[in-house]
């Protein structure tokens, strides 16, 4: 095991310089060109301000090997228009893949009158691999592992991750006449002219070396 985490070491110091693709994160997206900035808070008080370490349950250190949601909370929107539905998103900015963008959780039909979200409300239902709800009643879109979220888990030698967890306000549900089979690009096209806030929080996360 020794020889493969030196592995794994030495392929993430080579990859070091592929990190930052913030270009590609959800707010560069056209639905968000008439809000080009945050009006909304979102805080995840177990872990701290912005910027903070996240916590190893929530990473790929905690006692399962996959790490679970922080707790978030959130505010509306300072805006006139009523939410109709949020969107929660966390999206790793760093992997050692050019141009890419690691959705770890994106949960929609959020309702309106949610304020908060839990590591227990992203667990997928019993028939999540084909409603694709979690047992809170959210819709998510899988990651590649197929989950509805999964913890931080930068490579062992590429250094800190950004972590972003993006809510964001819309003021018309989304529609799709498919649910379960919904993209992230599908996401951000139904979006557009519907949304009305949004706020960020950034975890961070090296991986350490195996004890």
């Amino acid at each position: 095991m020794a020889i493969l985490h030196y592995l794994e070491f030495i392929i993430g110091r080579l990859l070091y310089p592929i990190r930052g693709h913030d270009s590609g994160q959800i707010i560069q997206c056209p639905a968000f060109k008439d809000l080009p900035e945050p009006n909304m808070t979102l805080e995840a008080p177990e872990a701290g301000p912005s910027g903070s370490k996240l916590p190893l349950h929530c990473t790929c250190k905690a006692a399962d090997g996959k790490g679970g949601l922080p707790e978030l909370r959130w505010t509306a929107p300072s805006c006139r228009e009523e939410v109709k539905e949020y969107v929660l998103l966390c999206e790793d900015l760093d992997p050692p893949i050019p141009f890419l963008v690691f959705h770890h959780g994106l949960l929609w039909a959020i309702p309106p009158s949610t304020t908060k979200a839990e590591a227990a409300d992203v667990h997928p239902d019993d028939h999540a691999k084909i409603s694709r709800l979690t047992v809170a009643g959210w819709r998510f879109v899988p990651n590649l592992l197929g989950l509805p979220f999964v913890g931080a888990g930068a490579p062992l030698g590429h250094g800190k991750h950004r972590y972003i967890f993006t809510i964001i306000a819309l003021d018309e549900s989304l529609k799709f006449t498919a649910p379960e089979k919904v993209t992230k690009k599908d996401i951000k096209h139904a979006m557009m002219s519907k949304v009305i806030g949004w706020g960020q929080w950034i975890g961070t996360f090296e991986k350490p070396w195996p004890n």
